[in-house]
């Protein structure tokens, strides 16, 4: 019996897990966190004066938002293991002086084939930096906290890319776009010297904490043993919030892609309408933080995944539809993709959440797949819904309501591989408990 305990000790969630995180920290994270959206956004309102210099069609610059989410992608997967090996500041900090000199790097690129280069570089160390961030919250706290700290950060990133461009533009009105970059190597900067005074010098969950976790689930001499990227991807409980988390992600970014396409070419709005339509939907992710905030001091974090995708599904559902009752209303579609793009604000928190309280010490790793499969994820449907849709509005909007109801199915599929998994560990410890009497 004690061998089937055993066996499980990395399924199961751990529960064993400071509650107690300073605000600082949390502030300190979210800036680490911020810094990646913000470097994607900040930088589109110099792009014409970039093309200008460097004589390239301004379609050639547009790659670099793709080469930003590879790298991202990339910087995560080198970074998780090795914060799970050397301890997540170390590795913060060793991914943000990446990110730092990079970006100092861009002011001297003269030839587009340069600036993709750094720009690459930039990215990956923008990953090995952030990766660290939900691993660190997963380090201090788990269940109803994590989720709401999660919502925390996640409330950040979003307002970051939000003020983004404004920045740029204010930086622009004085100098070159030379400068966007030097605000983003300070902020870097600023971001290490807060890691280093607020990040825990070692994780809250040291080796002693957790072979005292493992003696309490009935393991006395076995710590919780390193495991593989396949591992995670292949964690039968695990993956479906992974895959839940990488299609919402999806949903959102196939909008960002194709939503001026959509409002200003079928819908023919000024680019002042469709910079305030669009801010409608930053508004509807933030209100639906603030309401999953709120939502977890009476529900499990899983309960609520499931409530914010079926919400995004409903949204995609709405959008489709009058796609066949030849609805062409734009307060209907407004509303629609606000629903839909909104849920994000209540999906990201909770599956991160749900997924990563599978792997205890090996939080770093399993964060770093994680992120990487939402990048790698959102950037190939999006891509493909972008490819495909030919100036029209129906391919997006189908290609949306098949990635959100992949997410949905997949959570579904993994809270009920929970239930089995808590059935059997019930089940072992009272066979357990019969062998002992």
């Amino acid at each position: 019996m004690t061998q089937t305990t055993n066996s499980n000790v990395n399924n199961m969630p751990d529960s064993n897990v400071n509650k107690k995180v300073s605000k600082k920290l949390i502030v300190t994270l979210s800036s680490i966190f911020a810094i990646s959206p913000f470097a994607i956004d900040s930088y589109l309102p110099a792009l014409p004066q970039i093309a200008s210099e460097m004589q390239v069609d301004i379609s050639m610059l547009s790659v670099t938002v793709s080469l930003y989410i590879l790298g991202l992608g990339i910087g995560q997967l080198i970074g998780g293991p090795l914060s799970d090996k050397h301890g997540r500041l170390p590795i913060m900090l060793f991914g943000l002086s990446i990110f730092a000199i990079s970006s100092l790097l861009l002011t001297t690129s003269t030839h587009i084939h340069v600036l993709w280069m750094w720009r690459l570089i930039e990215a990956i160390g923008g990953g090995i930096a952030i990766v660290g961030v939900p691993a660190t919250i997963r380090d201090n706290a788990d269940g109803k906290e994590a989720a709401k700290l999660f919502s925390l950060v996640a409330l950040i990133m979003m307002i970051a890319p939000s003020i983004a461009p404004t920045i740029g533009n204010f930086i622009l009105s004085f100098h070159t776009w030379h400068w966007v970059f030097y605000f983003i190597a300070m902020m870097s900067v600023f971001a290490m010297l807060m890691a280093i005074k607020f990040v825990p010098h070692q994780s809250a969950r040291s080796k002693r904490q957790l072979q005292l976790d493992a003696e309490k689930a009935g393991t006395k001499t076995e710590p919780v043993k390193a495991i593989s990227f396949l591992q995670v991807l292949t964690h039968k409980q695990a993956v479906g919030y992974m895959i839940a988390q990488g299609f919402a992600f999806a949903v959102m970014i196939s909008f960002v892609t194709n939503s001026a396409m959509i409002y200003m070419g079928v819908f023919e709005v000024s680019a002042k309408t469709f910079s305030q339509l669009f801010a409608i939907n930053i508004v509807s992710l933030v209100i639906v933080n603030r309401l999953n905030t709120f939502l977890l001091n009476r529900f499990e974090p899983s309960t609520l995944l499931r409530f914010f995708l079926s919400m995004q599904l409903l949204g995609t559902l709405l959008l489709t539809s009058s796609l066949f009752l030849d609805i062409q209303n734009l307060t209907f579609t407004v509303i629609a993709f606000a629903i839909s793009i909104g849920a994000n604000g209540g999906i990201v928190a909770n599956s991160s959440t749900c997924f990563l309280k599978f792997f205890g010490k090996n939080a770093g790793k399993a964060s770093a797949v994680l992120g990487s499969f939402q990048c790698a994820t959102g950037a190939a449907v999006s891509a493909f819904a972008a490819f495909i849709s030919m100036g029209k509005i129906q391919p997006v909007l189908i290609i949306m309501l098949v990635s959100s109801s992949i997410a949905l199915t997949a959570v579904i599929y993994s809270n009920k591989q929970m239930k089995l998994l808590e059935a059997q560990e019930s089940e072992a410890r009272r066979l357990e408990a019969l062998a002992v009497e």
